[in-house]
């Protein structure tokens, strides 16, 4: 692995430390070898680098607890080749950094990528840490069984039926310490009719088995009060999504999912808001997109054809499969899908409003890009999103910072190394012109993303060689 040898200054900043505090005129953050050796009033000597932020706020850098990178937005209508793919796929690290993300956790990633992007990091490559909840177990015909990612998706990995399939499937990610969660799909449907199996109780038993000979936790996706509940059945560490499209969270249920200690990720960005972007183009003239998306995904996501191709294809999949295809074909004509997408966002954000003000750990994540058919969940900008979108249902700035930084960090394992501005963590932070405790979009003013004790623009971490 690359050794990091940066040393840096960071002086007169307003400090936003990750653990609820916030100091004016902070003198200096020494980092030394991609550490924090001190936070305090002492003088930079004058050989060594130092970065003036001349009063911007400094925080911690942030997590994104929910992403898929080797999913490119919207690869399928533009049929990427490889060779494309993977061009995306690196110049989406480089978003990351430059939306001030300097961790992801990949929810479902094939075993051949994560090496990748592992070597390609250590190699000196520009980009997030990675960390990966792995394997993603799904049953023999269910979601994501049957080529639903596409081919477009890049390397997949098979169904579990039987204890054989769960341990190969362990086996595909032996020898890398960036697994920190096993993920189980527990998914029916996307509305309320049921189209796919659920793993069965016996196997649901052998991935909890296996899991704790592994000592990693299981993380959930589920939307449904029965999905859900099987999860909590199941010592659910996290639900991966916030779910709630159509009901709101029970008093049984918080109270269970507090005996458990169980997390939940927002996923309010990529899930719901940005369904709106085809009835809000607007939104894409943003020059904050125009910097970290490539030109070609932004065209793909203005584009009606690629809209209704996506909803003739979400539509097959997701209803089922007695109803005539000619129906099917229909339903988006039939279906008000723009107030359709505003009621689950509303429903779900209620949810997770109620869920943090009963004490439950609110954990930020986006799912970019969940899907290649999905034009826009764009990686890095959605996570900025994710957070505007959090301030608005009412959470506290403070809490909605924390949800980014210090919670994830907490639910992955990893407080030793990230989440917070401390001495003996990593040297990961934002540097933002306005106010985050007053302006929801603040991180839109982004000035610098430090990663390990490397300050650069997001114009400069944009423009790193790839290679």
């Amino acid at each position: 692995m690359k050794k990091i040898t940066h040393t840096l200054w960071v002086i007169n900043a307003r400090l936003i430390d990750g653990l609820g505090n916030a100091y004016k005129n902070l003198k200096s953050i020494y980092i030394h070898e991609g550490r924090i050796r001190q936070i305090g009033n002492l003088t930079p000597p004058d050989h060594e680098k130092v970065l003036d932020v001349k009063g911007a706020t400094v925080m911690p850098g942030l997590i994104d607890a929910h992403v898929h990178l080797q999913s490119v937005p919207g690869s399928v209508f533009r049929k990427d080749d490889e060779s494309r793919l993977q061009k995306y796929r690196y110049h989406q690290l480089r978003s990351y950094l430059a939306c001030g993300v300097t961790t992801v956790l990949d929810n479902a990633i094939a075993g051949p990528m994560l090496r990748e992007f592992t070597q390609y990091l250590e190699s000196g490559g520009a980009g997030p840490r990675i960390f990966a909840l792995a394997p993603a177990f799904y049953p023999p015909n269910g979601y994501l069984d049957n080529g639903m990612l596409t081919a477009y998706w890049g390397p997949h990995w098979r169904p579990a039926k039987d204890r054989t399939d769960v341990v190969e499937l362990f086996r595909e990610y032996e020898g890398t310490d960036r697994v920190i969660g096993v993920k189980v799909m527990l998914e029916t449907g996307f509305g309320k009719a049921n189209i796919w199996p659920l793993l069965s109780k016996k196997v649901r038993d052998i991935i909890s088995d296996e899991s704790r000979k592994r000592n990693l936790p299981l993380y959930a996706h589920a939307y449904k009060k029965k999905e859900q509940k099987t999860g909590l059945d199941m010592g659910v560490h996290c639900f991966v999504h916030s779910g709630f499209m159509f009901t709101q969270p029970t008093d049984r249920f918080i109270r269970r999912m507090k005996e458990l200690g169980t997390y939940v990720t927002t996923t309010l960005s990529c899930t719901f808001d940005q369904m709106l972007v085809q009835f809000q183009r607007e939104r894409l003239d943003n020059p904050y997109l125009n910097l970290r998306v490539p030109r070609e995904l932004l065209e793909t996501a203005r584009d009606d054809r690629v809209w209704e191709d996506y909803y003739d294809r979400f539509f097959k999949l997701s209803s089922p499969k007695w109803l005539p295809s000619f129906f099917i074909r229909a339903l988006p004509k039939l279906i008000n899908i723009e107030k359709s997408i505003k009621a689950c966002l509303e429903s779900a954000s209620r949810a997770i409003l109620t869920l943090h003000e009963a004490g439950i750990p609110i954990v930020a994540g986006t799912d970019a890009s969940s899907w290649p058919v999905f034009p826009n969940f764009f990686h890095g900008t959605s996570m900025i999103r994710e957070m505007e979108l959090l301030y608005n249902i009412g959470i506290p700035p403070m809490d909605v910072i924390a949800s980014a930084t210090r919670v994830p960090a907490e639910m992955m394992g990893k407080t030793d190394r990230i989440g917070t501005l401390e001495k003996g963590k990593y040297g990961d932070m934002v540097v933002v012109e306005k106010d985050p405790l007053k302006d929801p979009s603040a991180l839109e003013s982004l000035l610098w993303t430090i990663k390990g004790g490397e300050a650069r623009t997001p114009e400069e971490w944009m423009a790193c060689d790839p290679t």
